[in-house]
Protein backbone atom coordinates (compact mmCIF):
# COMPACT_ATOMS: atom_id res chain seq x y z
CA UNK A 1 0.00 0.00 0.00
CA UNK A 2 2.62 2.61 0.70
CA UNK A 3 4.39 1.55 -2.43
CA UNK A 4 1.05 2.52 -4.20
CA UNK A 5 0.69 5.67 -2.53
CA UNK A 6 4.38 6.72 -3.41
CA UNK A 7 3.26 6.15 -6.59
CA UNK A 8 0.29 8.01 -6.88
CA UNK A 9 1.93 10.67 -4.90
CA UNK A 10 4.76 10.72 -7.53
CA UNK A 11 2.26 11.12 -10.16
CA UNK A 12 0.50 13.96 -8.53
CA UNK A 13 3.79 15.60 -8.39
CA UNK A 14 4.70 15.14 -11.66
CA UNK A 15 1.46 16.65 -13.11
CA UNK A 16 1.74 19.40 -11.07
CA UNK A 17 5.45 19.93 -11.94
CA UNK A 18 4.15 19.51 -16.22
CA UNK A 19 1.29 22.19 -15.46
CA UNK A 20 3.50 24.88 -13.49
CA UNK A 21 6.27 24.22 -16.89
CA UNK A 22 3.08 24.72 -18.66
CA UNK A 23 1.56 27.63 -17.30
CA UNK A 24 5.82 29.32 -17.13
CA UNK A 25 6.34 28.76 -20.12
CA UNK A 26 3.05 28.40 -22.68
CA UNK A 27 3.21 27.62 -26.11
CA UNK A 28 1.25 30.19 -27.83
CA UNK A 29 2.45 29.27 -31.33
CA UNK A 30 0.82 25.44 -31.38
CA UNK A 31 -2.50 25.38 -32.52
CA UNK A 32 -5.45 25.12 -29.65
CA UNK A 33 -7.66 22.61 -28.60
CA UNK A 34 -10.57 23.73 -30.19
CA UNK A 35 -11.70 22.33 -33.71
CA UNK A 36 -12.60 25.02 -36.30
CA UNK A 37 -15.62 25.16 -38.44
CA UNK A 38 -15.85 27.32 -42.14
CA UNK A 39 -18.87 29.23 -42.93
CA UNK A 40 -18.85 31.35 -45.81
CA UNK A 41 -21.99 33.56 -46.68
CA UNK A 42 -22.31 36.85 -48.12
CA UNK A 43 -24.28 39.50 -45.75
CA UNK A 44 -26.38 42.47 -47.24
CA UNK A 45 -26.56 45.63 -46.06
CA UNK A 46 -29.78 46.70 -47.38
CA UNK A 47 -28.47 50.64 -46.71
CA UNK A 48 -26.17 51.02 -48.78
CA UNK A 49 -27.63 47.94 -51.36
CA UNK A 50 -23.82 46.48 -50.74
CA UNK A 51 -23.24 42.65 -50.58
CA UNK A 52 -20.14 41.95 -47.90
CA UNK A 53 -19.19 38.77 -48.47
CA UNK A 54 -17.85 36.87 -45.08
CA UNK A 55 -16.30 33.86 -44.13
CA UNK A 56 -15.93 33.31 -40.77
CA UNK A 57 -14.20 30.60 -38.36
CA UNK A 58 -16.12 28.95 -35.94
CA UNK A 59 -14.72 26.85 -32.63
CA UNK A 60 -16.52 24.22 -31.33
CA UNK A 61 -16.51 25.82 -28.18
CA UNK A 62 -20.02 25.60 -25.84
CA UNK A 63 -19.53 29.05 -24.33
CA UNK A 64 -19.99 32.11 -26.07
CA UNK A 65 -16.34 32.73 -27.72
CA UNK A 66 -14.65 36.51 -28.10
CA UNK A 67 -14.92 37.99 -32.03
CA UNK A 68 -11.73 39.36 -33.95
CA UNK A 69 -13.01 40.73 -37.28
CA UNK A 70 -10.65 41.11 -40.04
CA UNK A 71 -10.21 43.31 -43.28
CA UNK A 72 -8.28 42.35 -46.00
CA UNK A 73 -5.60 44.82 -47.61
CA UNK A 74 -5.77 46.27 -51.70
CA UNK A 75 -6.84 43.70 -53.89
CA UNK A 76 -7.70 40.97 -51.23
CA UNK A 77 -10.83 39.23 -50.90
CA UNK A 78 -12.17 37.14 -47.44
CA UNK A 79 -8.81 34.47 -47.94
CA UNK A 80 -6.74 37.42 -46.49
CA UNK A 81 -5.36 36.69 -43.27
CA UNK A 82 -6.29 32.91 -43.62
CA UNK A 83 -2.82 31.88 -41.76
CA UNK A 84 -3.65 33.99 -38.19
CA UNK A 85 -7.73 33.58 -38.54
CA UNK A 86 -7.07 29.47 -38.67
CA UNK A 87 -4.56 29.83 -35.62
CA UNK A 88 -6.72 32.29 -33.38
CA UNK A 89 -10.34 30.31 -33.83
CA UNK A 90 -8.36 27.50 -32.86
CA UNK A 91 -7.36 28.82 -29.31
CA UNK A 92 -11.20 29.91 -29.07
CA UNK A 93 -11.99 33.15 -31.35
CA UNK A 94 -14.03 33.37 -33.65
CA UNK A 95 -12.45 34.77 -36.41
CA UNK A 96 -14.86 37.02 -39.21
CA UNK A 97 -12.80 38.14 -42.64
CA UNK A 98 -14.42 40.50 -44.29
CA UNK A 99 -14.22 41.19 -48.26
CA UNK A 100 -14.57 44.59 -49.11
CA UNK A 101 -16.21 45.27 -53.21
CA UNK A 102 -14.13 48.35 -54.42
CA UNK A 103 -10.93 47.44 -52.89
CA UNK A 104 -11.31 43.60 -53.62
CA UNK A 105 -9.43 41.04 -55.65
CA UNK A 106 -11.95 42.29 -58.94
CA UNK A 107 -8.90 45.17 -59.49
CA UNK A 108 -6.93 42.54 -60.80
CA UNK A 109 -8.43 39.53 -60.61
CA UNK A 110 -8.98 37.90 -64.51
CA UNK A 111 -7.55 41.52 -65.81
CA UNK A 112 -4.72 41.45 -68.63
CA UNK A 113 -0.85 41.84 -66.83
CA UNK A 114 -0.48 45.63 -68.60
CA UNK A 115 -4.13 46.51 -66.27
CA UNK A 116 -3.85 45.00 -63.10
CA UNK A 117 -1.31 47.44 -61.61
CA UNK A 118 -3.59 50.63 -62.40
CA UNK A 119 -6.30 48.57 -61.58
CA UNK A 120 -4.97 48.32 -58.13
CA UNK A 121 -4.62 51.69 -57.41
CA UNK A 122 -8.12 52.57 -58.57
CA UNK A 123 -9.08 50.90 -55.08
CA UNK A 124 -6.87 53.09 -52.93
CA UNK A 125 -9.51 56.14 -52.61
CA UNK A 126 -11.04 58.00 -50.23
CA UNK A 127 -14.39 56.42 -51.37
CA UNK A 128 -13.46 52.63 -50.68
CA UNK A 129 -11.56 53.53 -47.72
CA UNK A 130 -14.99 55.07 -46.29
CA UNK A 131 -16.82 52.09 -47.98
CA UNK A 132 -14.14 49.54 -45.61
CA UNK A 133 -15.27 51.55 -42.25
CA UNK A 134 -18.87 51.18 -43.26
CA UNK A 135 -18.70 47.59 -43.86
CA UNK A 136 -17.31 46.56 -40.27
CA UNK A 137 -19.77 48.91 -38.89
CA UNK A 138 -22.32 47.06 -40.60
CA UNK A 139 -20.61 43.67 -39.83
CA UNK A 140 -20.39 44.53 -36.09
CA UNK A 141 -24.28 46.31 -35.69
CA UNK A 142 -25.62 43.06 -38.04
CA UNK A 143 -24.04 40.26 -35.53
CA UNK A 144 -26.05 42.12 -32.62
CA UNK A 145 -28.69 42.10 -34.56
CA UNK A 146 -28.52 38.70 -35.65
CA UNK A 147 -28.05 37.80 -31.91
CA UNK A 148 -30.84 39.78 -30.94
CA UNK A 149 -32.94 37.46 -33.54
CA UNK A 150 -31.94 34.31 -31.85
CA UNK A 151 -29.22 33.80 -35.07
CA UNK A 152 -27.89 30.06 -33.83
CA UNK A 153 -24.46 31.23 -35.29
CA UNK A 154 -24.75 34.78 -33.48
CA UNK A 155 -25.57 33.15 -30.19
CA UNK A 156 -22.49 31.58 -30.14
CA UNK A 157 -20.75 34.88 -29.89
CA UNK A 158 -19.49 37.02 -26.99
CA UNK A 159 -20.22 40.26 -28.39
CA UNK A 160 -19.32 42.36 -25.30
CA UNK A 161 -15.44 40.95 -26.50
CA UNK A 162 -14.43 42.42 -30.37
CA UNK A 163 -11.19 42.70 -31.63
CA UNK A 164 -10.33 44.53 -34.78
CA UNK A 165 -7.86 43.08 -37.13
CA UNK A 166 -6.23 43.52 -41.06
CA UNK A 167 -3.13 43.95 -43.21
CA UNK A 168 -2.49 47.12 -44.86
CA UNK A 169 -5.39 48.70 -46.75
CA UNK A 170 -7.01 46.66 -44.00
CA UNK A 171 -4.51 47.74 -41.30
CA UNK A 172 -5.40 51.27 -42.06
CA UNK A 173 -9.35 50.64 -41.62
CA UNK A 174 -8.47 48.48 -38.12
CA UNK A 175 -6.19 51.90 -37.38
CA UNK A 176 -9.32 54.68 -37.99
CA UNK A 177 -11.90 52.39 -36.58
CA UNK A 178 -9.16 52.36 -33.27
CA UNK A 179 -9.00 56.21 -32.79
CA UNK A 180 -6.05 57.30 -35.57
CA UNK A 181 -7.07 60.54 -37.03
CA UNK A 182 -7.18 61.99 -40.59
CA UNK A 183 -4.00 64.64 -40.89
CA UNK A 184 -4.33 68.08 -40.56
CA UNK A 185 -6.49 68.69 -44.00
CA UNK A 186 -7.07 66.01 -44.75
CA UNK A 187 -10.87 65.27 -44.90
CA UNK A 188 -11.20 66.04 -41.20
CA UNK A 189 -14.65 66.54 -41.59
CA UNK A 190 -14.63 62.73 -41.23
CA UNK A 191 -12.92 62.43 -37.74
CA UNK A 192 -16.35 61.99 -35.40
CA UNK A 193 -17.74 59.17 -37.80
CA UNK A 194 -14.59 56.70 -38.27
CA UNK A 195 -14.01 55.23 -34.74
CA UNK A 196 -15.71 52.01 -33.41
CA UNK A 197 -16.34 52.03 -29.72
CA UNK A 198 -17.29 48.17 -29.54
CA UNK A 199 -13.89 46.93 -30.46
CA UNK A 200 -11.91 46.66 -27.33
CA UNK A 201 -8.55 45.54 -28.82
CA UNK A 202 -6.66 46.17 -32.56
CA UNK A 203 -4.02 44.63 -34.15
CA UNK A 204 -2.32 45.93 -37.52
CA UNK A 205 -0.25 44.02 -39.95
CA UNK A 206 1.74 46.37 -41.88
CA UNK A 207 0.30 49.68 -40.28
CA UNK A 208 1.38 53.15 -41.72
CA UNK A 209 0.67 57.06 -41.10
CA UNK A 210 -0.96 58.90 -43.83
CA UNK A 211 0.57 62.71 -45.03
CA UNK A 212 2.26 64.94 -42.39
CA UNK A 213 1.62 65.51 -38.56
CA UNK A 214 1.76 61.56 -36.78
CA UNK A 215 1.54 63.21 -33.63
CA UNK A 216 -2.13 64.73 -34.62
CA UNK A 217 -3.27 61.33 -36.08
CA UNK A 218 -2.11 59.03 -33.10
CA UNK A 219 -2.19 61.06 -30.17
CA UNK A 220 -5.77 60.01 -29.07
CA UNK A 221 -5.74 56.21 -29.72
CA UNK A 222 -6.16 54.97 -26.09
CA UNK A 223 -7.20 51.79 -26.54
CA UNK A 224 -5.05 48.50 -26.77
CA UNK A 225 -3.17 47.90 -30.32
CA UNK A 226 -0.59 45.37 -31.41
CA UNK A 227 1.26 46.86 -34.13
CA UNK A 228 3.29 44.11 -36.31
CA UNK A 229 5.40 44.99 -39.33
CA UNK A 230 8.97 43.34 -41.02
CA UNK A 231 12.63 44.60 -42.04
CA UNK A 232 11.26 44.63 -45.44
CA UNK A 233 8.22 45.35 -45.52
CA UNK A 234 7.64 48.69 -48.43
CA UNK A 235 6.00 48.77 -50.78
CA UNK A 236 4.68 45.66 -52.08
CA UNK A 237 5.17 46.92 -55.80
CA UNK A 238 7.33 49.62 -57.35
CA UNK A 239 5.14 53.16 -56.58
CA UNK A 240 2.62 51.42 -54.64
CA UNK A 241 2.26 51.70 -51.04
CA UNK A 242 4.54 52.92 -48.13
CA UNK A 243 8.08 52.63 -47.06
CA UNK A 244 9.17 50.74 -44.71
CA UNK A 245 10.10 53.64 -42.53
CA UNK A 246 6.60 54.58 -43.02
CA UNK A 247 5.30 51.49 -40.90
CA UNK A 248 7.33 52.64 -37.91
CA UNK A 249 5.85 55.61 -37.51
CA UNK A 250 2.43 54.74 -35.70
CA UNK A 251 3.77 52.85 -33.07
CA UNK A 252 5.83 55.92 -32.13
CA UNK A 253 3.36 58.35 -32.62
CA UNK A 254 1.22 56.48 -30.23
CA UNK A 255 1.05 57.48 -26.54
CA UNK A 256 2.46 55.25 -23.67
CA UNK A 257 -0.58 54.19 -22.21
CA UNK A 258 0.64 50.95 -21.08
CA UNK A 259 -1.11 48.48 -23.73
CA UNK A 260 0.82 49.25 -26.97
CA UNK A 261 2.95 46.48 -28.71
CA UNK A 262 4.98 46.32 -31.73
CA UNK A 263 6.82 43.61 -33.09
CA UNK A 264 9.13 43.81 -36.09
CA UNK A 265 9.84 40.68 -37.58
CA UNK A 266 13.59 40.32 -39.61
CA UNK A 267 13.58 39.89 -43.28
CA UNK A 268 9.95 39.90 -43.52
CA UNK A 269 8.41 41.72 -46.59
CA UNK A 270 4.56 43.20 -46.77
CA UNK A 271 2.83 40.07 -48.26
CA UNK A 272 4.48 37.97 -45.61
CA UNK A 273 1.93 39.70 -43.46
CA UNK A 274 -1.07 39.07 -45.60
CA UNK A 275 -1.31 35.13 -43.44
CA UNK A 276 -0.69 33.05 -47.11
CA UNK A 277 2.06 30.90 -47.32
CA UNK A 278 4.66 30.94 -50.10
CA UNK A 279 3.16 34.76 -50.79
CA UNK A 280 5.86 37.48 -51.55
CA UNK A 281 6.45 41.08 -52.77
CA UNK A 282 6.35 41.24 -56.51
CA UNK A 283 9.33 43.22 -58.69
CA UNK A 284 11.39 44.06 -55.85
CA UNK A 285 15.03 43.37 -56.60
CA UNK A 286 18.29 42.80 -53.86
CA UNK A 287 16.31 39.61 -52.21
CA UNK A 288 17.52 36.58 -54.13
CA UNK A 289 19.89 35.48 -51.42
CA UNK A 290 16.92 35.35 -48.34
CA UNK A 291 15.85 32.08 -47.52
CA UNK A 292 11.88 33.51 -47.73
CA UNK A 293 10.23 30.07 -46.31
CA UNK A 294 13.25 29.66 -43.58
CA UNK A 295 11.50 33.72 -42.63
CA UNK A 296 8.31 32.26 -42.96
CA UNK A 297 8.79 29.52 -40.76
CA UNK A 298 10.01 31.57 -37.95
CA UNK A 299 8.37 34.65 -38.70
CA UNK A 300 4.51 33.07 -38.83
CA UNK A 301 5.66 30.90 -35.03
CA UNK A 302 6.16 34.17 -33.87
CA UNK A 303 2.97 36.41 -34.62
CA UNK A 304 1.15 33.52 -33.80
CA UNK A 305 2.48 33.27 -30.47
CA UNK A 306 2.18 37.01 -29.39
CA UNK A 307 -1.16 37.58 -31.28
CA UNK A 308 -2.63 34.99 -29.49
CA UNK A 309 -0.96 36.20 -25.96
CA UNK A 310 -2.55 39.83 -27.24
CA UNK A 311 -6.08 38.72 -27.42
CA UNK A 312 -6.50 35.99 -24.57
CA UNK A 313 -5.10 39.33 -22.49
CA UNK A 314 -7.27 41.61 -24.54
CA UNK A 315 -10.34 40.05 -25.07
CA UNK A 316 -10.39 37.14 -22.17
CA UNK A 317 -8.61 39.13 -19.54
CA UNK A 318 -5.46 35.95 -18.96
CA UNK A 319 -3.71 37.40 -16.50
CA UNK A 320 -0.88 34.58 -17.42
CA UNK A 321 -1.15 35.68 -21.03
CA UNK A 322 -0.52 39.57 -20.43
CA UNK A 323 2.42 38.69 -17.84
CA UNK A 324 4.14 36.61 -20.92
CA UNK A 325 3.65 39.62 -22.71
CA UNK A 326 4.95 42.43 -20.23
CA UNK A 327 7.64 40.35 -17.90
CA UNK A 328 10.02 39.48 -20.75
CA UNK A 329 9.29 36.04 -22.14
CA UNK A 330 7.70 37.38 -25.17
CA UNK A 331 11.21 39.42 -25.82
CA UNK A 332 13.31 36.76 -25.32
CA UNK A 333 11.08 34.07 -27.69
CA UNK A 334 11.42 37.01 -30.39
CA UNK A 335 15.19 37.85 -29.76
CA UNK A 336 17.73 36.95 -32.68
CA UNK A 337 14.58 36.77 -35.40
CA UNK A 338 11.95 40.15 -34.38
CA UNK A 339 12.10 42.77 -31.77
CA UNK A 340 9.13 43.13 -29.64
CA UNK A 341 8.43 46.24 -27.96
CA UNK A 342 6.02 47.68 -25.68
CA UNK A 343 4.85 51.13 -23.68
Amino acid sequence: MRSLAAAVLALLGLALLARSATSADPDYASPGLFTVRQIDETWTDDARQRDIPVRIRLPDSRERVPVIVFSHGLGGSRDGGREWGEHWASRGFAVIHVQHAGSDEALWKDKPPGERFSGLRSGATLQQFLARIADIKFVVADLGRRQSAGDALATRLNLDRLGMSGHSFGAVTTLFLGGQRPAPGIADRLAAGLPESRFAAFLAFSPQALGADPEHQFSAFGRPALLITGTLDGRPFPGLGATVEQRLVPFAAMPATGNKFFLVINQADHMFFNGTRGLRDIGVGGRETIDFAAVESRGYALIKAVSTAYWLTYLRDDGAAFSWLKAGDAASLVAGNATLEMK
